[in-house]
């Protein structure tokens, strides 16, 4: 049996008569029919749920794969300018070391 509460308000309105809209209950699907129409499309419920979910989806996780990517490289640049750092703390402390060796000389 067909339950459709746009039928009866398309009906009791005088705008369209009862195959235009319907709903069936039984296998979750709405039909939107316009006269003459040849590009009709059936819809079911559950696929128009999904599709307004994945995008948000998607979007969430693209947003977080960036942020952990931007991490990341602000942790590989870290990282690098503590090398750096370190480098010259080698040099400088190499050079203080080879200059109490010739004033010892």
């Amino acid at each position: 049996m067909k339950f459709n509460h746009a039928t009866s308000a398309a009906m009791s309105s005088g705008r369209g008569s009862r195959d235009d809209y319907t709903l069936d209950s039984s296998r979750l699907e709405m039909r939107v029919r316009k006269p003459g129409d040849p590009n009709s499309k059936d819809f079911r419920l559950q696929e128009l749920a999904m599709l307004s979910l994945s995008p948000i989806f998607r979007s969430i996780q693209n947003w977080w794969l960036q942020r952990a990517e931007r991490h990341y490289l602000i942790c590989a640049d870290v990282e690098q300018q503590r090398a750096r750092e370190a480098q010259a703390n080698v040099a400088y402390y190499q050079k203080r070391a080879a200059l109490a060796r010739s004033a010892r000389l």
